[in-house]
């Protein structure tokens, strides 16, 4: 059995004295540089961000209301989450609205070809 090496984050990436984080997420420079990217709102790029760690590093991921309620409204989300398909982020498998239930969504690489 093999044992997983511990990689503290530098202090000033984390809240946590010991640089220990539980969970964290990869944005790869290439899309951070994108013209799609940075022409992103401030509130999809906050959303994708969480999004991604609410993911957990999977391809389909569930982002209900309580996972953004704090920081943002319902309307601001909503045009936040639309941008972020209409520029090829992510994708709708799921729509639940009439059963009161999360959306389930999945990133997309459509993005890629804007």
């Amino acid at each position: 059995m093999s044992k997983t090496k511990i990689v503290r984050f530098p202090p000033w990436q984390t809240k946590n004295d010991n640089g220990i984080e539980k969970r964290y997420i990869r944005i790869g420079v290439t899309m951070t540089s994108s013209e799609v990217f940075r022409n992103l709102s401030s509130s999809a790029v906050r959303i994708y961000i969480n999004m991604m760690m609410e993911s957990g590093g999977s391809k389909n991921f569930k982002f209900p209301y309580n996972k953004y309620s704090s920081y943002m409204t319902k309307p601001t989300f909503f045009r936040a989450r639309d941008e972020l398909i209409q520029h090829g982020f992510i994708e709708i498998v799921h729509n639940n609205r009439n059963l009161r239930k999360a959306n389930e969504y999945c990133f997309s690489e459509k993005w890629k070809s804007f």
